[in-house]
Formats: C-alpha cells, structure tokens, sequence
C-alpha cells in the first residue's frame, strides 16, 4: 500500500465519518422525513464533501439488520420509536470506507446501543497483525453475553479492497476455529451486530425483497437494452453495489424493469434485505481499519 493509497482511504473515511453524523444529526431532530429522503440527504451530502457512495445508504429500522436501502416513490417514515441503523459506504477512487451507527429511539433500547460501542471498540482494539480473526469474534461473542445480549452469528465484518467492498476475509462476529490471521496493509470493515437474549442470533433474507445489486459477471447481454444499461451500470459502478433508483432520473421506471430482468439473468447479483429470525430489534455499529504496516488506522472514527 503506498502513501496516496493510505491518504484515499483516510479520505473516503473522513467523508463517511461527516456523513453519518450528518444523518444521525437528522435522526436525533426527530424530523419528520422518509426514510428515502434521509438516504438521498446523506448520499448528497457524500457527493458534496467529495466522495462517491460505495453502496447505497443503509437504513434499518428495528428487526432489519441490513441491505435495507429506500426506492423511489416510497413514503416509509422515520419511527417515532425504535432503533434506526444508518450504515455508510464512501469511495475515492475506489478507495472505500465504511461505517455504521444506531440510534436509540427509545429510552428501552439505550443499553444495547452502549454495548454494541464497547464491543465494537474491544474488538478494534485487538486489531494487530497476527492476530486471527475469530479472536475478534471471540471478544465480541464474550463482551455482549455479559450483559445479556446476543452477537449476530450469520453477519460478518469484511475485508475492503479498491472497488471491492467484500474482498474474501471475515470477521465474524462470534468465536471461530482455526481463522485466517490479519496480515499487514489488509483493510476491514469491522461491523458487530447485537440483539437481545430472547432472539435467534441469526437473520433471514426477505425472499423478493431485494434493492441494492453489483455486477455479477462481465458477460455481453444479447438484448442491446439490456447491453446498454449493464455498461451504464459497470462505467457508473464498477462492481460496488447500486440501487436502481439512482438510475431512474435517466431511465425512469425502465430501471427497475431492467435491473431485475439483469438480475433474473445472472448479470447482477442481488442483496436481499435482512432480518432477524425472530423479529427483535438489531443493533450495528462499525468502523473501516487500515492496517498500515503495524500501525493501526481507524478511517472513520
């Protein structure tokens, strides 16, 4: 990793810091807005400082734990009570960052949310090289039990590299046999995901419920629409994920036609939305780590 490299990353980590606190500041007013209005509120806001979303805007509302982002013409308001999770992806250059908060709607759900800090700050701060990463996932299994919380088993942090937001390593979230090891200039996006005593400790996709998509394979379609639209989304993209509502200022409502009939042919791969099995409430926090040499960056703290 060379010195621009390091400087992008801080970079992109710089925006999506100031572009979380930007949304939280909107969520803690008790505004009343959409949830698609505060999305395009804080991808604007990223636009602005510099940057580019490396994903849509994440926002989940009490049992939605992730790829949960808003589409055009929805009218889903903020919760007047609940846990509202914002997750932010910022890229320069291909370059990413990616952080995530919750806030408390609800005096009920402070505790969960200082827990998820503390575990998420114990386990950024066994970050070194050589250590594996199950021991993180060690740390923060052990550290949300002591206070009667469950980890979310089946949602992982995730190596980044440049236009790759999950590039091949985990983190997880519980204990793990026999994990690969952190090496030097590796960057994670490390994200625990808490719940309470009484829940699954796992979440389930929403079968049919899926808006954010990334190219799945580079592979000319035979319908020259279709053609045109997958080269639109690859030289817009490149393979980080979209929603099809930033494409439909241009295309309308033939985005999302064309984007799930890209989907339905292999072309995209589909994130579908989240949930935890039982239906209880998820909280998330997370931070991007650049491990520069032995040295340990936080980018978005």
């Amino acid at each position: 990793m060379t010195e621009e490299e390091l400087e992008k990353y801080v970079r992109a980590g710089r925006i999506a810091k100031a572009a979380l606190e930007y949304g939280v500041g909107i969520v803690r007013s008790r505004r009343r807005v959409t949830l698609l209005e505060l999305a395009e509120m804080i991808e604007r806001k990223i636009v602005e400082l510099g940057g580019r979303p490396a994903f849509p805007c994440n926002i989940g509302v009490n049992e939605v734990a992730a790829h949960y982002t808003p589409l055009g013409g929805e009218e889903h308001y903020l919760p007047e009570e609940g846990l509202v999770k914002i997750d932010v992806g910022v890229h320069v250059d291909g370059y990413i960052a990616d952080t995530a908060v919750t806030v408390p709607l609800s005096s009920e759900y402070s505790e969960i949310v200082e827990v998820n800090r503390e575990v998420l700050e114990k386990m950024i701060g066994a970050v070194r090289v050589g250590v594996r990463v199950g021991e993180l996932g060690r740390i923060a299994e052990e550290t949300a039990k002591k206070h009667g919380y469950l980890t979310i088993a089946n949602l992982t942090g995730h190596l980044v590299d440049r236009y790759n937001l999950h590039a091949g390593k985990h983190i997880p979230n519980v204990w793990q046999f026999l994990s690969p090891r952190i090496e030097r200039f590796e960057v994670y996006a490390i994200e625990p995901f808490l719940t309470f005593g009484d829940a699954s400790g796992y979440v389930k996709e929403i079968r049919g419920n899926v808006r954010i998509y990334s190219i799945s394979r580079i592979k000319r379609e035979k319908d020259r629409r279709l053609e045109q639209l997958r080269r639109e989304i690859m030289a817009r993209y490149n393979k980080l994920p979209f929603t099809p509502r930033w494409l439909a200022s241009e295309y309308g409502e033939d985005a999302y036609r064309g984007v799930e009939e890209l989907y339905r042919r292999g072309a995209l791969r589909g994130y579908p939305v989240l949930v935890e099995r039982n239906g209880r409430p998820v909280s998330q926090f997370e931070h991007t780590v650049v491990i520069y040499g032995d040295e340990v960056i936080v980018t978005t703290a």
